[in-house]
């Protein structure tokens, strides 16, 4: 069995990763704050202009820019086999792709609800379904989805919520299944965080949801970033299946 040091690398290539949704606030940080850890990392989103706050010169020549529509699976595997072909391999899989339909029960349209599903769940399905092989192949292999406070209720909708609830129960079979294999698949479910669509809402929304929070501030997409590196570094090798909360103790009042 390979020990932990030959995981990090060869001491030539180093470890590669695929990052969905790299183009928000949360994903680009996940992406520089993999950079930094020696990744090579392949980020993507649905054009690579939602791309343009990443810095390759950040990293030279360890940072892939790559459009991607989760929801296609085709495109999916031809990404995957893209990235096996350049980088030789694939380490890491971070799944932050998404949307929010915000709408209550009542109203929603299925096209959103669907939409919703698709994206989060599908998405998240087809790349693990993508990965999984050569990762069971090198055994060895950090799978991390992104769930959400939500699971636990949220105004962000009944399709946010199920979505990021199917995704935990998805994390926890695939974690089961591929554990022989050296692979382990975990979940990081963020509070309020300061980026992305929390920025978006109005400002007496903002200061009431901090006014839940235990620690009375929102988190940063730092705080978050750094759960993920830790999931998807060797250092985690014997912990899979799990949900972490990010959430300043948010969720313990639930």
């Amino acid at each position: 069995m390979r020990d932990v040091a030959e995981r990090e690398g060869d001491g030539q290539s180093p470890r590669v990763a695929l990052v969905t949704g790299a183009g928000g606030g949360l994903g680009g940080e996940c992406v520089r704050t993999l950079l930094a850890h020696g990744l090579h990392v392949f980020a993507s989103d649905l054009t690579t202009d939602l791309l343009g706050g990443l810095d390759a010169g950040e990293a030279p020549g360890r940072l892939s820019l790559r459009a991607l529509d989760v929801t296609d699976p085709a495109a999916v595997d031809a990404l995957v086999a893209d990235v096996l072909a350049e980088g030789g391999r694939l380490d890491v899989l971070v799944n932050l792709a998404g949307v929010v339909r915000n709408q209550v029960l009542h109203k929603i349209a299925d096209t959103d609800f669907g939409l919703t599903i698709s994206t989060h769940v599908l998405g998240t399905m087809h790349t693990m379904r993508a990965a999984a092989p050569a990762m069971r192949s090198a055994r060895y292999g950090r799978i991390v989805n992104m769930s959400s406070i939500a699971v636990r209720g949220s105004i962000a909708g009944s399709a946010y919520g199920a979505a990021k609830g199917a995704i935990e129960g998805m994390t926890r079979a695939a974690a089961m299944e591929l554990a022989p294999h050296g692979v382990t698949v975990n979940c990081v479910a963020p509070g309020v965080v300061d980026a992305g669509m929390f920025r978006t809402v109005p400002k007496d929304y903002q200061e009431q949801s901090v006014a839940r929070v235990p620690m009375r501030r929102p988190g940063t997409a730092r705080e978050v970033a750094d759960v993920v590196a830790f999931f998807s570094s060797p250092a985690a090798g014997y912990v899979t299946g799990q949900s972490l909360f990010v959430c300043g103790g948010l969720s313990l009042g639930f």
